[in-house]
């Protein structure tokens, strides 16, 4: 939402999705990195990675790294 001074102020769902993209991005950079990817790669890579990847997927992936 847009506070009357202008400021942007996320509701709980846009502070959910901002997490969980947040989180998304944070393991995948962090996985492409440890396979050897350079880190502005991985960043370009999970950037990109983190908007198509579906909740399934991603579980399964964190599963398997944690």
């Amino acid at each position: 939402t847009i506070e009357n001074n202008g400021h942007i102020v996320l509701t709980q769902k846009g502070l959910q999705t901002a997490q969980n993209t947040y989180e998304k991005h944070s393991l995948l950079k962090k996985w492409l990195m440890d396979l050897g990817v350079s880190e502005e790669i991985a960043t370009a890579d999970a950037c990109k990675i983190e908007h198509d990847l579906s909740p399934e997927s991603f579980e399964a992936i964190k599963k398997h790294l944690t």
